[in-house]
């Protein structure tokens, strides 16, 4: 029988002083033969993007080491990760959505998301939390 692991390994933190095209790297989940077996790993992230014109994007990383990690294209056609948030001069409302791991994070020891700054550099008011969810056996 199949068990539902909700919210592993996430955390919660701010984007203060990350510069725009720099990440911030979630912890990495070990993809242990369950995970890889369930092929159904995801994110569910919330981002909050309160300083104007900040933007961020998700994107999944990979690594055998646990030390490198490389990005994941999210298609065949290596298309880009688009904006989930953009700050504007007001008060904004944190965006929540469930990033589902690309097929290629299954050849890999250990998978992660990771938050990419753009356009402006964030403040303590920019926020992200995240949790990842896969079933563990098989389906």
């Amino acid at each position: 029988m199949a068990t539902k692991k909700f919210n592993v390994s996430g955390a919660t933190g701010t984007f203060n002083t990350i510069t725009a095209g720099n990440a911030v790297a979630g912890n990495p989940v070990y993809m242990g033969s369950d995970v890889a077996r369930a092929s159904n790993l995801s994110a569910l992230c919330v981002l909050l993007a309160e300083t104007n014109t900040l933007t961020l994007t998700v994107k999944w990383q990979v690594s055998n080491d646990n030390t490198t990690f490389y990005d994941c294209a999210f298609s065949i056609g290596n298309a880009a990760a688009t904006v989930v948030g953009t700050g504007t001069a007001g008060a904004d409302a944190a965006v929540t959505k469930v990033f589902e791991a690309p097929q290629a994070v299954y050849g890999w020891k250990y998978a992660r998301v990771a938050f990419v700054v753009g356009v402006a550099t964030g403040a303590a008011a920019d926020t992200y939390t995240y949790g990842y969810s896969y079933v563990l056996g098989d389906i």
